[in-house]
């Protein structure tokens, strides 16, 4: 079957999600690659419900955006998913096909190092044709402006200094 190039995108992801819906309904096992806190609720300001340490093991039971829900042996609570390796990106193992079919299909490729960030994606030219003007979001975004001053006053107050730096010469 051939598709149109807009289609493969729409393809792969419909593929990715029959191959999880057909992968089994148990929670996948984690490994922490760090120090994590667990927390009660998937937030930085909820309480703390355990420190982990590196190479502690988890069954993540839940996900919410970039959170994990998290069963430990020091107990149950959310961490960030960029803290913690999944089966198939396990180093050191040999790879002969085991894993979670998720693992497998976005897992890392063995002997790759892969680095994790959060970003935000800009709009596409569809996205943008379908934009429309929302005056609630413009009060809401005007509602954040603060003058000069009152950044000034605020920076000092938490001990910021102002630094001045000097522009790159472009021609250089």
């Amino acid at each position: 079957m051939i598709l149109p190039h807009r289609a493969l995108p729409l393809f792969r992801l419909a593929l990715a999600a029959a191959m999880l819906a057909g992968a089994s309904a148990t929670a996948q096992q984690v490994t922490l690659e760090r120090d994590s806190p667990l927390y009660a609720e998937p937030r930085l300001d909820a309480s703390q419900v355990a420190q982990l340490k590196t190479g502690a093991t988890g069954e993540v039971t839940g996900k919410q955006g970039a959170w994990l829900n998290l069963r430990t042996a020091g107990g149950s609570g959310w961490l960030f998913s960029f803290n913690v390796r999944f089966p198939s990106q396990q180093t050191g193992t040999s790879d002969s096909g085991t894993g979670s079919a998720a693992g497998r299909l976005f897992g890392s490729p063995r002997g790759v190092s892969v680095t994790s960030t959060i970003g935000i994606r800009g709009l596409g030219e569809e996205g943008l044709k379908e934009a429309s003007f929302n005056a609630g979001q413009m009060k809401l975004l005007d509602g954040y402006a603060v003058t000069k001053e009152a950044a000034e006053r605020d920076a000092r107050a938490a001990g910021f200094a102002p630094v001045s730096v000097d522009y790159l010469d472009a021609k250089k």
